[in-house]
């Protein structure tokens, strides 16, 4: 070992304390509030850390500061976290003249990151991921595979087991990634990807959307052969135009949700504009 990291101070922080941190990160918006957001739950998560890091003369000093304005995507949040914690950790070991600059450098990370943190966060889980996996659901439904074997609860927990698999994954990465880069995860973050998952992942809802035309009508291809060419003309047309949305870099969230309603009245029609039947009768 060289003489560097030799005297090299330890971290006060254990292992322990890093989960404990990360665990409460699930509570950033237990007491949002419209002054400052979720500035409560970023002081809630770091009170370990906090609490440890600093006498108890000086944690009022540290817990005020990190009371300020605090807005981003829950889920992303991890990403600044860490890096904050890190930060403070390594304002404890410099030298007391130097501690203000490093405070001046924290606010200023929160303050730079929060904004392309929420952006970021919000097309790839609101737009992105949320409705690729209902859309994964929505098929499910129409191919009546789990309805036949008495398992619909499947569905919705496939939903949330996917959902949740890449929400949880994200939210872990970032936060140890936060921690062990300190200030530089806003030159890392690039790397990890995110755009180009988001661009991938519309592709796939593309492709979705091309088996769900063949369970929307699938019933229809022997019965109603004129019917069935009409719906996968409209179909086509809407995937097009899905198409078309994302080479011209438009949103295609509403357009999505608007081609996933289209197809639910289209499998139904055109039964759901027949005459009612009489009550106890049989369709």
């Amino acid at each position: 070992m060289s003489p560097e990291e030799k005297n090299k101070p330890s971290s006060p922080l254990s292992k322990w304390d890093l989960l404990t941190v990360y665990r409460r990160t699930f509570f950033l918006e237990a007491v949002w509030n419209f002054e400052r957001y979720l500035n409560y739950g970023f002081t809630y998560a770091l009170a370990p850390a906090l609490r440890k890091l600093y006498p108890p003369e000086e944690r009022a000093q540290a817990f005020t500061r990190h009371m300020e304005y605090f807005n981003t995507h829950p889920y992303m949040a991890s990403f600044i976290l860490g890096a904050v914690l890190k930060m403070e950790e390594e304002k404890q070991q410099l030298p007391r003249p130097k501690q203000k600059q490093k405070e001046e450098e924290i606010s200023a990370l929160k303050v730079g990151m929060m904004g392309p943190v929420a952006a970021m966060g919000d097309n790839l889980f609101w737009a992105t991921i949320r409705p690729y996996c209902g859309l994964i659901a929505v098929t499910l439904v129409l191919s009546r595979t789990f309805q036949l074997q008495g398992q619909v609860w499947l569905i919705p927990f496939l939903f949330l087991l996917i959902y949740n698999v890449a929400h949880l994954g994200i939210r872990t990465m970032g936060f140890f990634q936060g921690y062990r880069q300190g200030d530089q995860v806003v030159l890392t973050l690039r790397k990890y990807g995110f755009q180009q998952a988001i661009y991938g992942l519309k592709l796939a809802s593309i492709l979705l959307l091309a088996v769900l035309i063949v369970f929307v009508n699938l019933s229809q291809r022997v019965k109603n052969p004129e019917l069935f060419i009409l719906k996968l003309t409209i179909f086509t047309a809407l995937v097009g135009l899905f198409t078309f949305a994302l080479h011209k870099k438009m949103s295609p969230s509403q357009l999505f949700y608007a081609v996933v309603l289209l197809s639910l009245m289209l499998a139904f029609w055109p039964d759901i504009s027949a005459p009612p039947t009489p009550y106890g009768g049989l369709p």
